[in-house]
């Protein structure tokens, strides 16, 4: 009887450690099988969802291109129809009776297209807008639902000029009209002086005058004649376009040029536009007689002094535009902005009287004119290299090249006051700034928190900003807005509203600009990521998905050329986390192995009792 209850032990005993074994060996072997199929799998699903991220990115890229190439060949076809103007019109040349639906036509079938029109050699413009390209249009043209085309004159002389809109009904049915006194001339205008005849050329980016929103045309000399042909695509309908993507939730997409200033972005940029909230200036009748008298009055934009008085994709922003727009809220004054052009050519167009108002401006400037009250002081600043000797005197840079952007109305009082520096212009802070970070240049002059800013924008990580330095405190602080010396009343209702802008509103202002400035591209006027920012020098990162690692973490990254016709070329760009392209994947992968190590627990009770116990018993049963 012991005999047989030792025999029963050892049995339970040899049982147990075969289904420790049988365990062991199929945990292991089911552990191996897993995670090979999880890594094989997952590298896999990772290439796969790289892929149909770039076949996306791709596509996009190729969407755009198409709507370049579409616009410029548009623009080269109709050149070529020789009834588009007639030269015998009672008051000079004007639009043949049939342009006006043969333009209407092209933008059915294109809706993207914002408007085609001509300017004309004596300055007046012929315009049609499209009303479908892109509901902020409608919003900004102030149209009903009713209205499906807008035509835009420009005609008259002197006193007697005046811009016309005319809405009008799919069926070409005049619903509404409106008049106003205007002294655009199509022949200032940076659309009708980069046209060239035999060819299509495109603008860079600026404020279209008509709309106040910006974009690019699409510009030729008609043939024989000085009349120009253009076709407008507004950035809002690009951006729209981009936010429309499938990427656009999860990801951020840029459209830009060889420099890294930004065209457009699926970003969002509400911020950038907010204002604080200012009171009605009390204003007297013959004071709002005279603002309705005026018309819109034009007023300068720079495009790149970060962060007062720039733009996005040519739209106006900054410190000192936020303070033009409170005053037309405060006046109801109508204002349009006018940019694209650099600082020395906006003063050269107030001066010839194409522009009202000149901002800012500091108390040097020559310009006939009134200075309105302070906007801001803004201190000057020095940048030199990390590398070169600390400078805490302007005098130790006598024998030294200083550059500063053209057009500063300090450089004369410069060059007086220390006549040992030499002194060179360039076309822009940026310029400056990169001529000293590349050696071509010991140090660079501007506001110091323009360069402060621009430093940051650019990633120029090389350069020292000094604020402290012994002659800078006797250049001037303050900058101001310029009236025409003929508008002298208009000058004094800017300064009244300026006055009354609640101190509660500048504060508001100088946080929005000055205090940890903005890195997105709703408030950049550039691409807010470096390795975008020298895309253009390395062909090789082009066309292809980047893991790139942005803010501690992994992005992808793709990037290519989408107008190659265009000199310089502009670019498209995608970035998005890289585990919002791979999340369905890891998704589908986890669920696999999930289910595999399910069935693998479900399976083992069979597998113990079929396959371990029952033959064990059965042969512990033949035991002699």
């Amino acid at each position: 009887m012991q005999l047989n209850d030792e025999f029963e032990r050892a049995n339970l005993k040899t049982r147990q450690h075969l289904m420790v074994v049988v365990l062991a060996v199929t945990l292991v072997t089911a552990l191996i099988s897993v995670s090979l199929h999880y890594w094989f799998s997952r590298d896999m699903a990772l290439e796969a969802a790289a892929e149909r991220y770039q076949l996306t990115a791709t596509a996009t890229r190729d969407y755009l291109a198409h709507i370049d190439s579409k616009a410029m060949e548009t623009v080269r076809v109709l050149s070529r129809f020789p009834q588009l103007v007639t030269e015998s019109g009672d008051n000079g040349p004007w639009i043949n009776r049939a342009t006006p639906e043969l333009f209407a036509e092209v933008m059915r079938s294109s809706p993207l297209f914002y408007a085609l029109y001509i300017g004309f050699d004596d300055g007046d413009v012929y315009e049609l807008v499209n009303l479908n390209s892109n509901e902020a249009v409608r919003r900004q043209l102030n149209a009903t639902p009713s209205d499906r085309w807008v035509i835009i004159r420009v005609e008259g002389e002197g006193a007697q000029r005046q811009r016309t809109f005319d809405y009008y009904s799919a069926t070409f049915e005049r619903n509404f009209s409106r008049s106003e006194p205007s002294n655009y001339d199509a022949r200032e205008r940076l659309w009708y002086t980069t046209a060239e005849a035999g060819s299509v050329r495109k603008t860079p980016p600026y404020l279209f005058q008509h709309l106040q929103a910006p974009g690019q045309s699409f510009v030729t000399r008609l043939a024989g004649t000085d009349h120009v042909l253009a076709l407008d695509i507004t950035f809002s309908t690009l951006s729209s376009h981009l936010r429309a993507q499938s990427l656009s939730a999860d990801g951020e997409l840029f459209l830009f040029e060889q420099n890294g200033d930004l065209l457009a972005s699926n970003l969002s940029s509400e911020d950038a536009g907010r204002l604080p909230p200012v009171p009605r200036l009390s204003l007297s009748a013959e004071q709002r007689a005279y603002l309705r008298s005026l018309g819109s009055v034009r007023v300068s934009n720079e495009t790149d002094w970060t962060p007062v008085d720039f733009a996005v994709g040519g739209e106006p922003r900054g410190y000192s535009v936020d303070v033009m727009r409170l005053i037309a809220q405060m006046t109801g004054l109508s204002l349009e902005f006018v940019n694209g052009y650099r600082w020395s050519e906006l003063v050269a167009m107030y001066e010839r009287q194409d522009l009202e108002l000149l901002q800012p401006v500091v108390p040097l400037n020559d310009s006939p004119g009134q200075l309105s009250r302070p906007l801001l002081s803004l201190p000057f600043g020095l940048v030199s290299r990390r590398d070169q000797p600390a400078v805490s005197d302007l005098s130790q840079l006598a024998g030294k090249r200083l550059v500063m952007p053209e057009g500063w109305s300090v450089l004369p009082l410069l060059q007086q006051q220390y006549p040992a520096i030499q002194i060179d212009t360039v076309a822009d802070t940026r310029a400056a700034l990169t001529a000293v970070e590349q050696g071509r240049a010991d140090a660079t002059l501007d506001t110091a928190l323009v360069l402060k800013q621009s430093m940051t924008q650019f990633f120029l990580q090389n350069l020292v900003l000094h604020d402290n330095i012994k002659g800078l405190e006797a250049l001037p602080r303050t900058v101001h807005i310029r009236t025409r010396p003929e508008l002298e009343p208009l000058a004094a209702i800017i300064d009244e509203a300026l006055q009354a802008i609640p101190a509660e509103a500048y504060a508001f202002l100088q946080d929005k600009w000055f205090s940890a400035p903005a890195q997105t591209a709703g408030g950049l006027p550039v691409v807010p990521y470096e390795h975008l920012m020298t895309l253009p020098r390395q062909p090789s990162s082009q066309d292809r998905v980047q893991t790139v690692r942005l803010n501690g973490r992994d992005y992808l990254s793709f990037a290519s050329v989408f107008t190659r016709a265009m000199n310089p070329p502009e670019y498209f760009a995608l970035v998005i986390p890289a585990e919002k392209v791979y999340a369905r994947s890891v998704y589908q992968l986890w669920t696999s192995v999930i289910i595999i190590g399910l069935v693998w627990i479900l399976l083992m009770p069979v597998v113990l009792i079929f396959m371990v116990l029952r033959p064990v018993e059965k042969l512990a049963a033949r035991r002699p």
